[in-house]
C-alpha cells in the first residue's frame, strides 16, 4: 500500500487547517524551486515549437502546413509533446515498450497510481486482446439482451417529438451495455454501480486537469487532497465490495444459464481464467475499472456523435434502414454474420469516427530507451519525451479522403465494392490511413467490442425512432480540451417513436 492510499484509508482525519497551510507553503516552495531549475535547463530539441493558446485545431493545422513531413513540438498547458508526421507511424507501431512506451504515457497522464492505468496488468491485457476479440458471438448476445432495457431507460417512449441530450443518455447506455458484458445482471443494473462507472472517467479527467498545471514533483503531495482523486479511491473500494458476492457465486459454480435473461457477465470469467492463481476481489476490481475506463468514455462519446450524425444527415437514414431490413429481416438481434453484411452501417460508423475521433493526435508514447530515439526524419528525441502522431490532419487528408470535410456516410462501403477490397476499409481496420484506434501491436484491443456495441445501439435507434435536429439548429460543434475531442453535453436532438 502506497502512502497516498494510507492517506485515503484514514480519510485525512489527522488534517487540521494549520497542517494544510504548512503543506501548501511547502508544496509551493518545491514547485518554485523545481520550476526555476527546469527553466534554467530547458530540453534542447532541434524542432519548431507551436504554443497552443485557444485554437488547438488551428495551431495543429498551421504547424502541419509548415511542416507536413517533419515533427514539431506542441506546447499545451502542463505538457509539451512532439507531434510526428504520418511517415513515423510504421516506426512507432513496431518499437517495443523498452524504446517507446504507451503504458508509461497512460500511467503518467491518467494517474496510474489511482486508476491502475499503465500498471502491470498482463492478465487484463491478455483477456482484452484474445478472449474479448474471439468471443464476438458471446459479447453480441449480451448487447442484444441489454439494448432494449438500456434505450428504454434512457430514451424511453417518445409518442411526440421529444428532446434528448444524447451525451447524458449515451453515458448511461454505454455503462449498461458494457456492464452487461463485463459483470452481468443484476450488478450491471445496480444504480450505484452505473453511476460510479459513468462518473469514473470524468473524475480521472477532472483530477488530471487540476494536477497537470503543477510540477510533476509536487503532484504526489497535492493529489491526496483532491476530491476527484478521493472519489477514485472510493470507487476502487466500492468495486471490490460489490464484486465480492458475484465472485462467491462464480466460485460456487452457480450456472448463469443460456437464456437471454442471463446473457452477459462473461468478461469477469475470462479475467479469472487468465490468472495462474485464484485472483482476489481487488485484482478483479482493478481489471473491471480498467475495462470501464477503456470502454465507457470513448463509447459514450462515439454513440453521441453517431446520434448527432443521424439527426444532421437525414439522407442517410433510409439507406441504413433498408440495409437493416435486408440483412436482419424480422430478427430483432444482430449476430456476427449480420455484422459482416451490414456494410453501409459499418461505413457510417467509420465516417462518423473520421469526423469526430477521440483525439486530434493518437499513438501516444513516452521515449523510454536511455539512448533516446532517432526519427526517420533525422531528429533525435531524448528519453522521457512524449510523442504522438497527428490524427486530425490524417483524417482530413484529401489524398486519402477526397472532399474530406464532407460527411460521406457510405464512402467506405463504396470502396469495399471493388474486387479484392471486400474486407478492407472496415471501422475496426487500422493502418497508416487510420489511427483513430491506434495501429500495430498497441492498437485498441477493445475496438471490436466497441464497434459491435455502436452498431447494435444505432440499429435499435434506427428501427424504433425517427430522429432530427431541433428546428433551425446546425449539427452540434465539437469541444476540445487539450487534444481530446468531446461532444457538446448540452446539445439536443429530437426523437419520436416509430411504433
Amino acid at each position: 500500500m502506497t502512502m497516498s492510499e494510507l492517506l485515503f484509508e484514514s480519510e485525512l482525519s489527522w488534517v487540521r487547517p494549520a497542517h494544510v497551510g504548512l503543506f501548501l507553503v511547502f508544496s509551493v516552495s518545491i514547485y518554485l524551486a523545481v520550476s526555476l531549475v527546469q527553466r534554467s535547463h530547458p530540453a534542447k530539441l532541434d524542432l519548431p515549437i507551436f504554443e497552443v493558446q485557444n485554437e488547438v485545431v488551428k495551431t495543429i493545422e498551421e504547424a502541419h502546413k509548415k511542416y507536413p513531413d517533419s515533427p514539431f513540438v506542441l506546447s499545451l498547458v502542463g505538457m509539451e509533446m512532439v507531434i510526428l508526421p504520418r511517415s513515423s507511424i510504421d516506426l512507432i507501431k513496431s518499437l517495443p515498450e523498452t524504446h517507446v512506451s504507451i503504458k508509461k504515457h497512460h500511467h503518467d497522464v491518467f494517474l496510474g497510481e489511482y486508476t491502475y492505468m499503465g500498471t502491470k496488468t498482463e492478465e487484463f491485457d491478455a483477456a482484452m486482446r484474445h478472449d474479448l476479440t474471439r468471443n464476438t458471438p458471446t459479447v453480441l448476445a449480451s448487447f442484444n439482451a441489454e439494448v432494449q432495457h438500456a434505450i428504454d431507460e434512457n430514451v424511453g417512449s417518445c409518442r411526440n417529438w421529444t428532446p434528448l441530450k444524447p451525451r447524458a443518455a449515451m453515458c448511461r447506455v454505454a455503462s449498461l451495455m458494457s456492464g452487461r458484458a463485463f459483470v452481468g445482471v443484476p450488478l450491471s443494473h445496480d444504480e450505484e454501480w452505473v453511476e460510479a462507472t459513468v462518473n469514473y472517467t470524468g473524475n480521472v479527467t477532472q483530477a488530471w486537469l487540476h494536477l497537470r498545471t503543477l510540477n510533476r514533483f509536487v503532484r504526489p503531495f497535492v493529489a491526496p487532497f483532491l476530491p476527484q482523486v478521493k472519489a477514485l479511491m472510493r470507487m476502487r473500494e466500492m468495486t471490490s465490495r460489490k464484486m465480492a458476492p458475484l465472485l462467491e457465486e462464480i466460485a460456487r459454480g452457480d450456472d448463469k444459464g443460456e437464456s437471454s435473461d442471463t446473457a452477459g457477465g462473461d468478461m469477469i470469467r475470462w479475467f479469472q481464467a487468465r490468472y495462474d492463481t485464484k485472483p482476489s476481489a481487488r485484482e478483479l476490481a482493478r481489471d473491471q475499472l480498467l475495462a470501464t475506463f477503456a470502454s465507457i468514455y470513448n463509447l459514450s462519446n462515439a454513440l453521441t456523435y453517431l446520434i448527432f450524425d443521424l439527426a444532421s444527415y437525414p439522407e442517410c437514414i433510409e439507406p441504413l434502414r433498408r440495409e437493416l431490413d435486408e440483412v436482419l429481416g424480422d430478427q430483432k438481434t444482430i449476430d456476427k454474420d449480420h455484422l459482416q453484411r451490414l456494410k453501409k452501417l459499418d461505413s457510417f460508423v467509420r465516417e462518423s469516427q473520421r469526423h469526430s475521433p477521440p483525439s486530434l493526435a493518437n499513438m501516444p508514447r513516452v521515449v523510454t530507451h536511455p539512448d533516446g530515439l532517432r526519427l526517420p526524419t533525422g531528429q533525435y528525441l531524448p528519453q522521457g519525451m512524449r510523442i504522438m502522431v497527428r490524427a486530425h490532419t490524417l483524417n482530413m487528408d484529401p489524398e486519402l479522403y477526397p472532399d474530406p470535410t464532407r460527411f460521406d456516410a457510405f464512402r467506405f462501403s463504396r470502396l469495399r465494392e471493388a474486387p479484392g477490397s471486400e474486407f478492407k476499409y472496415q471501422h475496426v481496420t487500422t493502418g497508416t490511413d487510420n489511427i483513430n484506434f491506434g495501429h500495430g501491436v498497441w492498437a485498441c484491443p477493445g475496438r471490436f467490442f466497441a464497434s459491435s456495441q455502436m452498431k447494435v445501439v444505432v440499429a435499435h435507434i434506427l428501427r424504433n425512432y425517427d430522429i432530427k435536429l431541433p428546428e433551425g439548429q446546425p449539427r452540434p460543434k465539437q469541444q476540445h480540451y487539450g487534444l481530446a475531442i468531446l461532444p457538446d453535453a448540452t446539445a439536443e436532438v429530437v426523437l419520436k417513436s416509430r411504433v
